[in-house]
């Protein structure tokens, strides 16, 4: 890897942020790359200052070639949607394994030329995956978001009609199931959406050292055992080594300006970025192999930071959201499902992949 003293983080796999998870990274870290396909990528205003778009596409014709094989299978969906509408049926068209209707070269005649090689194919194929994954995404997060206020319309209803939390369960009065559902979305094909976000990224040039950032320990834990797998694959031995590095109050409540209020306020900024030079300070060490008793200070050290930050916030006690980092050693991109070949600014050696995994807790 070149530049291995450049970090460049990059949100992985996914394409779109909540806001809440938008606020938690601003925090965690000096900056952040959304991948860009078809489609701009959706920063807040507010955020444009750290986070950044990434382009895989800079070829004019690959762009377009993508663009329109898009268009004309969102077409093809409107037409052919069924029940659900058109994002059911690009739901459904995602799920079929073996011949997955995403192959829109033999679904959309003439949207896309037939003679396309077996890697461009494998190019259009996960830009298309991924932006449609992009729109299922959208939605739920969307829908997502309503369920807070619903949650609190019922909590209201409770209380006009004096029933405790221990009575709730018992009570005739309640109202539905739990109104979040039992699944989260988000998650869908997970090991598609890694493989295809790797071959994306793989297009491009890249000349710092990457940090794959996830907002759920699903998302580590599956990209880890991939690459385990390609590892046994072509006989080499697997490792990996997790660290826990501090954690923050939740600041789920807080709206935009509340949030800018906060990390805006006198001292803030110099600590927020104690926390960003103590984070980057241990990867770089830990990446290059520092012995146990000196990541261990480090790790300290930035726990000792977050700590600081949380005092600072003034935010209750509770919900917390922790950062996790995970390095698997001795890895060569062709050990990484997704990657076509040795991708421009990556040695043929072996690699470090640094995995970051900022999420809150699960809720009681």
């Amino acid at each position: 890897m070149t530049a291995a003293n450049d970090l460049n983080y990059f949100l992985f796999p996914h394409m779109t942020l909540s806001a809440h998870d938008c606020r938690n990274l601003w925090i965690f870290l000096p900056r952040l790359s959304l991948l860009e396909i078809a489609r701009r990528a959706s920063i807040p205003e507010w955020a444009l200052e750290r986070f950044s778009r990434w382009p895989v596409l800079r070829g004019e014709e690959l762009s377009t070639l993508i663009g329109s094989c898009i268009e004309g299978y969102r077409n093809f969906a409107q037409v052919h949607g069924g029940p659900g509408g058109i994002l059911g049926f690009l739901s459904r068209a995602l799920d079929e394994i073996d011949e997955p209707r995403y192959r829109i070269q033999e679904k959309i005649r003439g949207s896309c030329p037939p003679d396309m090689g077996p890697a461009q194919k494998e190019i259009v194929q996960a830009a298309v995956f991924l932006d449609i994954a992009r729109e299922l995404d959208e939605r739920e997060l969307e829908i997502a978001s309503g369920y807070p206020r619903l949650n609190a319309i019922e909590q209201e209803f409770r209380d006009i009609l004096g029933i405790e939390d221990e009575e709730s369960e018992r009570a005739e009065t309640n109202l539905t199931p739990a109104l979040a559902p039992d699944t989260n979305g988000l998650l869908y094909m997970l090991p598609r959406r890694i493989e295809s976000w790797f071959r994306m990224f793989s297009l491009q040039p890249l000349e710092s050292m990457p940090i794959f950032v996830g907002c759920f320990p699903e998302v580590i834990e599956e990209a880890v055992e991939m690459i385990r797998t390609g590892c046994e694959r072509n006989g080499k031995e697997f490792s990996a080594a997790t660290h826990s590095l501090g954690s923050i109050p939740r600041l789920d409540g807080l709206g935009s300006k509340q949030f800018l209020t906060l990390i805006e306020a006198p001292g803030m900024p110099d600590l927020l970025s104690s926390c960003h030079h103590g984070l980057e300070d241990f990867i770089r060490s830990a990446a290059r192999g520092a012995n146990f008793d000196e990541l261990q200070g480090k790790g300290r050290l930035l726990q000792s930071a977050f700590q600081r930050f949380g005092r600072k916030c003034e935010a209750p006690h509770g919900d917390q959201v922790s950062l996790n980092v995970t390095l698997v050693g001795n890895v060569s991109p062709g050990d990484v499902l997704g990657f076509l070949g040795t991708p421009p600014g990556f040695e043929a050696g072996a690699w470090t992949p640094v995995f970051l995994c900022i999420a809150a807790a699960p809720t009681g």
